[in-house]
């Protein structure tokens, strides 16, 4: 779904290509569809909101002419920690016991030991020794699977309590692509 605005500026064209959404069958079509609206007549601009990994920047002929702004579009509030890590899937194999804290509901606020694999993953109270340490807000950010435990932990929002759990339990909650939704609500 697109529109364009025709403008002209003293006898030139200045019009924009205003993209709401672009749906491919596959990464061809995809590339297809972005070729056809970057070549319109007499446009000089595109404007998207698109994943921070989209192939549209690899498709220009100067990326750097591309004028990207990161703005939020998607946020995950765990209600039910043990629900949602158990119904995820995970890219590597986890054992890790997460101390997580919740002031808004204090029935997250425990150790949780989160065990994933090829066939799934459960998650339930325990008293182990916590390996990290983190708010729910810390673990929602990283659910999706685009923003890395490693980099919460760069910005002291995830502690790490046992060596290697950190490095095992990002590469556990990373995800093939960035989290997108194109809706805005």
């Amino acid at each position: 779904m697109y529109a364009t605005v025709s403008a002209w500026d003293e006898g030139v064209a200045n019009g924009t290509v205003r993209v709401r959404e672009l749906c491919a069958r596959d990464p061809a079509a995809e590339a297809a569809l972005w070729r056809y609206l970057l070549d319109l007549d007499l446009m000089r601009r595109l404007t998207v909101t698109l994943p921070p990994d989209a192939a549209l920047v690899h498709l220009l002929v100067d990326p750097r002419q591309a004028r990207p702004r990161m703005h939020d579009n998607l946020w995950a509030r765990l209600v039910d920690v043990p629900t949602a890590l158990s119904r995820r899937r995970y890219a590597s194999e986890l054992d890790v016991v997460l101390d997580v804290t919740d002031a808004v509901r204090p029935a997250n606020t425990r150790r949780w030991r989160l065990t994933a694999n090829a066939g799934g993953a459960t998650c339930g109270p325990t008293r182990d020794a916590p390996d990290l340490a983190l708010p729910v807000a810390a673990l929602g950010a990283a659910y999706l699977g685009g923003t890395r435990l490693s980099a919460l932990a760069g910005a002291g929002r995830v502690r790490e309590l046992r060596p290697g759990a950190l490095d095992a339990a990002s590469r556990a909650f990373a995800g093939d692509r960035e989290p997108y939704c194109p809706e805005e609500f």
